[in-house]
């Protein structure tokens, strides 16, 4: 069986240096001494396109807004061009320009370390190699939270001159690399080491960043709004489309900052060709531009590709598939702080249960949690289909003896109506990926409802760092310990189905922590708003907890 380390290699026999990964003549030997250098497969496709970009193409494309790029891709088809999490490293660090050089990193097993090709011939290295002013290297991580290197892995890049650094995982040794110069886009920063989690396995094939994909060659344009994928085959194009409408766009803006008014009078112009006679087809007459030689966002993106029109409403699921997650887009709003985001992951290790309050009595949601959190809960979620639910997580926000957040999230519209009220972390009774990745590109925690351990382990690499079993009941404390064991990367919240005498078995098996729905409220007590008999219920959990 040909591994995919040795499937890069083999794929360079077959299609030539462009198109395999360019592995160096000493891992060449390296691999025919393992007696893999005589093997062909014809089901690995070309990893490079056969088009070059051109030095001269690339400054052009280095030269425009990552804004400008998106919107030209957009016209040709290409709507998920964004490296979605990706963020600048340094406030206003310098641009990042380059052709991607790629690195795919697997998850650790066993016998990983002892198949990749040791030292100076591990495929990290043999891509920082490949670096350098014209190059940007392209990590994809197995998890955003892992690390894919530090101050001396890179410090060969900062050797190199390397045009920049992207990963959908995370960096560590920050003070230094920002000393380094080159610019850095990441998920977030990290303490931790990644070999216990992750190794790097492949140099120069197709991988996936941030949802995107990515070929070597491709150009990798960065800068504080994040980091746009153009596509080798189409780069010219693309340029000639982003820059018109950059054009048309300066043009704009030129005059309503001397003639003040809506911009609707000119922009967007997203219905097809600038009509005749229009008052922006007047406008840019008025600057000597013949409105008619103007890209513009067509009313079917795709058909400028060859990919075939989108005629669907976006409300409609296809539509939604066809521009792929709307969700994506990031909202300042909505931003959270890394401090903001690493003290909620510390509450939930540090208290490890938290109480659920799913009830369908009427005005009896504050009375209810707030003698939880006398009775000693300091995790609180309030769920969506409890009355009066956003009310009661607004009037909790303030509170300092009590972290809350709000579950039964369903969308990303139910995610922001939940922050907007105050909610600390986002809860979902499944996984839905486009509210998980909605949520760590703005650094809220977000906790989906998961019932296999491939489920728990496909929401930690969208981006969710704590993962909810649900209901908990399902696996018990003996599937909490296999899966812990097998994925220690994960932190898992059994929900729904655990009991007083279960939840010390619960977090000796390896739960991170643990929700407490039905346990923690009895109807019977809300209904009679016996408060202190639900208060007495959670001072015998938290006992029960402390004693794990």
């Amino acid at each position: 069986m040909t591994t995919r380390h040795g499937a890069a290699a083999i794929a360079q026999g077959v299609f030539g240096a462009a198109s395999g990964a360019p592995w160096s003549s000493a891992s060449a030997a390296a691999r025919a001494a393992r007696g893999e250098g005589g093997r062909r497969s014809y089901a690995t496709g070309p990893a490079r396109h056969d088009k070059v970009i051109s030095d001269d193409l690339l400054a052009k494309l280095g030269g425009l807004s990552t804004q400008a790029l998106i919107d030209g891709l957009w016209v040709m088809g290409w709507p998920t061009s964004h490296i979605m999490g990706a963020r600048p490293l340094t406030e206003g660090q310098k641009k990042c320009v380059g052709r991607a050089v790629t690195l795919r990193f697997v998850p650790q097993r066993p016998d990983i370390a002892a198949s990749k090709p040791p030292g100076m011939e591990s495929p990290e290295y043999e891509a920082f190699e490949q670096c350098g002013p014209k190059e940007v290297v392209v990590m994809e991580s197995v998890g955003p939270w892992e690390s894919v290197g530090g101050d001396i892995k890179f410090l060969r890049l900062a050797q190199k001159q390397c045009a920049g650094l992207v990963t959908d995982g995370s960096v560590r040794d920050t003070a230094v690399l920002r000393e380094y110069g080159f610019p850095v886009f990441s998920i977030s920063t990290t303490p931790r080491q990644g070999p216990h989690v992750h190794q790097p396995w492949e140099c120069n094939g197709v991988i996936t960043c941030g949802g995107i994909v990515v070929r070597p060659g491709d150009a990798i344009i960065g800068d504080q709004d994040g980091v746009v994928v153009v596509p080798a085959s189409h780069a010219q194009e693309v340029y000639d489309i982003a820059h018109s409408r950059e054009i048309v766009e300066d043009i704009v803006k030129t005059e309503l900052s001397a003639n003040p008014g809506p911009p609707g009078r000119y922009y967007p112009f997203v219905s097809g060709k600038i009509k005749k006679d229009s008052p922006l087809c007047k406008l840019l007459a008025s600057k000597g531009y013949d409105s008619s030689k103007f890209a513009h966002t067509a009313a079917n993106p795709g058909a400028r590709a060859g990919l075939g029109g989108i005629s669907k409403s976006r409300n409609t699921p296809g539509a939604r598939r066809a521009f792929g997650s709307l969700g994506g887009v990031r909202n300042k709003s909505y931003m959270r702080t890394d401090a903001e985001f690493n003290q909620v992951l510390e509450q939930f290790a540090k208290h490890k249960a938290c109480a659920v309050l799913r009830t369908g009595v009427e005005g009896a949601a504050y009375n209810a949690m707030d003698a939880a959190v006398q009775g000693g809960f300091r995790l609180a979620e309030f769920t969506l289909t409890t009355p009066g639910c956003l009310d009661a997580v607004s009037r909790f926000a303030s509170r300092t003896d009590v972290l809350t957040g709000c579950g039964t999230i369903l969308n990303i519209d139910d995610a922001k109506a939940a922050m907007d009220a105050g909610s600390k972390f986002i809860v979902s009774p499944i996984l839905i990926p486009e509210v998980v990745t909605w949520c760590a590109e703005n650094k809220i925690v977000c906790i989906p409802g998961c019932t296999t351990p491939s489920e728990l382990y496909k929401a930690y690499t969208l981006g969710a760092p704590v993962q909810k079993l649900f209901p908990g009941v399902a696996g018990g404390p003996n599937w909490v310990r296999a899966v812990a064991a097998a994925l220690p990367m994960l932190r898992i919240n059994p929900t729904s189905g655990v009991e007083i005498d279960t939840a010390a078995d619960f977090l000796r098996a390896g739960a991170n922590s643990l929700g407490f729905v039905a346990p923690a409220f009895d109807q019977n007590a809300i209904k009679a708003g016996d408060w202190d008999a639900i208060s007495k219920r959670a001072t015998e959990i938290m006992a029960a907890v402390k004693a794990a």
